[in-house]
């Protein structure tokens, strides 16, 4: 079964953050910097009434697919008129040709012209040039609506979300299936703290991430603020080595499994970012989607835009390789966008599958609508560290593939020895590329809550048509022949701040101090637990 997908396009270069927000119809331009999505019209005019109600289950309510499939026999019927009228303008000119005296070669000077035309008749050679003159102006007619019925089919299609797999559980977050809880179970006081009681540590009291690190001074919330704004912030001391040893404890797990390694860009242009999925979601009522460990995906719940579009001092008029410079930049909000958008364009061989990606970048996200939810200390940030993972895979892998990323990320945070555990999301928690997502989550006792600190989601062919990324096999000549769009997933390895929470609240001691993981101890230039004013930290008199 084909996918569908969906696109839209903004409007601006950029070079100051701007928070945008399109509240209004996704808007659609025929010329853009990537190649136009592969929609497949026919499907959806067929399987309208199935589309609407996936639309419905995952809360889109500005979605329209008996709308499209309506603008697709328009279109097929305008098309089919244009055609049989550029048909009757080239069968015209033949035959003013042939009264001319046939071809460019043998055209004859204007004396013999002035009396082949007398010969066959000026009435005949009249009526042929008004009949061609007819059939431009039919042409020129038709086109106009035919590239407004286009471009209104486009934009309705751009509003229909991937589907969505059938174990999926229908509904809001509150429907969310939890599907195994692993790891060291606080309850049952095996959490690994290099000898300390652990009976002790349980009937303790748990203090929240923001009390501890105040306490170890390893986290400046108050100078990001005065530098940039609430919910930015400095890691500081042994709090930067924290975030330091995560990302190379994750990368260097995924490049022994066999992920290629990538530092990625902070930006993208801003029609790769809608290609991915990333753009404002518009619904009846608004979900409560997490964007801070996952790879939020707007499109589909009533919430706005969690990118931060930019915009310029100045037009320095670059471009690359003929891209629209009119496509503004905007600043990522996960290394998924620029990992899949490395293959934007591309025929893959069957041989390249699965293509396992692992990059490491700052994630932006405005959080807009997300005030005074989740705010205290690290918890919601608009800007972070994360590792992630993507894998390009053969459509009949992709579910398979989902587990094994699934199975990667476990493997990573029972390592760190959290409490953690596998829930498949919803409909309504799926954004808009998603066919099938799980998040993680582990157990903070200092919130006395499970917290998100991954996801991993499985987006079928809604970004690749959207990208042209397809998979080939080479024809008897040894050329590649593209088959099928591939298959892109996309998993969070390491959500700094999240991971940095679920540690400092379940390795507690009951003096405030702070175990260091085992397996971080090889990144963290000795220091194996976290105490104030870290001796390698103090001031020098």
């Amino acid at each position: 079964m084909q996918r569908i997908t969906r696109t839209n396009s903004l409007l601006a270069r950029s070079f100051i953050l701007k928070h945008t927000h399109n509240a209004g119809r996704v808007n659609v331009i025929l010329t853009r910097s990537l190649t136009q999505a592969k929609f497949d019209y026919k499907f959806i005019k067929d399987n309208a009434d199935f589309l609407l109600e996936n639309a419905k289950k995952r809360n889109v309510a500005n979605t329209q697919p008996h709308r499209v499939g309506e603008l697709y026999v328009e279109f097929c019927k305008l098309d089919t008129a244009i055609n049989k009228h550029r048909s009757a303008l080239n069968a015209i000119s033949k035959s003013l040709g042939l009264v001319l005296g046939g071809s460019g070669e043998n055209k004859p000077d204007s004396t013999e012209t002035s009396s082949t035309e007398q010969a066959v008749g000026e009435a005949e050679m009249e009526e042929l040039r008004e009949n061609a003159k007819k059939e431009k102006l039919a042409i020129q007619q038709i086109q106009e609506k035919l590239t407004t019925v286009e471009a209104d089919l486009r934009s309705e299609a751009a509003k229909i979300p991937n589907i969505s797999h059938p174990d999926t559980p229908v509904g809001d977050a509150s429907q969310a299936r939890v599907i195994r809880v692993e790891g060291n179970l606080h309850n049952i006081a095996t959490v690994p703290l290099d000898g300390v009681d652990t009976n002790v540590l349980t009937k303790n009291k748990f203090l929240d991430h923001h009390e501890l690190a105040k306490g170890l001074e390893i986290i400046d919330l108050e100078a990001g603020a005065n530098v940039a704004g609430s919910r930015f912030h400095y890691w500081k001391g042994a709090g930067a080595l924290l975030e330091l040893a995560l990302v190379q404890f994750a990368m260097t797990k995924a490049v022994n499994a066999g992920y290629m390694p990538f530092i990625t860009p902070d930006v993208a242009r801003s029609s790769i970012v809608d290609a991915c999925g990333f753009q404002p979601r518009h619904s009846s009522k608004s979900v409560s989607t997490d964007t801070q460990a996952g790879n939020d995906s707007a499109a589909g719940s009533g919430e706005p835009s969690q990118i931060y579009q930019m915009s310029p001092l100045a037009d320095d008029g670059a471009s690359h390789r003929g891209k629209n410079v009119k496509d503004p930049l905007c600043l990522v909000a996960t290394a998924e966008i620029p990992l899949v958008a490395m293959y934007q364009d591309t025929i893959l061989r069957e041989g390249q599958l699965p293509m396992q990606l692992v990059g490491t970048s700052h994630c932006f996200r405005a959080e807009a609508g997300a005030r005074g939810r989740d705010t205290r200390g690290i918890y919601r940030l608009h800007q972070f560290t994360k590792v992630e993972l993507v894998t390009l895979s053969a459509p009949s892998e992709s579910d398979a593939e989902l587990q094994k990323l699934v199975k990667f990320q476990t493997s990573l945070y029972k390592s760190l020895g959290l409490t953690y555990r596998v829930v498949e999301m919803p409909t309504q928690e799926l954004g808009a590329s998603a066919y099938q997502k799980f998040d993680i989550e582990a157990w903070m006792p200092g919130r006395k809550q499970w917290g998100e600190i991954a996801s991993a989601s499985n987006c079928t062919d809604y970004q690749s048509r959207r990208l042209g990324t397809r998979v080939g096999v080479k024809s008897r000549r040894g050329q590649l022949r593209p088959t099928e769009f591939v298959h892109t997933l996309n998993a969070t390895a390491v959500a700094v701040p999240r991971l940095v929470v679920a540690i400092l609240e379940s390795f507690q001691l009951p003096n405030g101090h702070v175990t260091v993981p085992k397996a971080l101890k090889p990144w963290m230039m000795g220091i194996s637990r976290l105490t104030p004013s870290q001796s390698m930290f103090a001031k020098k008199n």
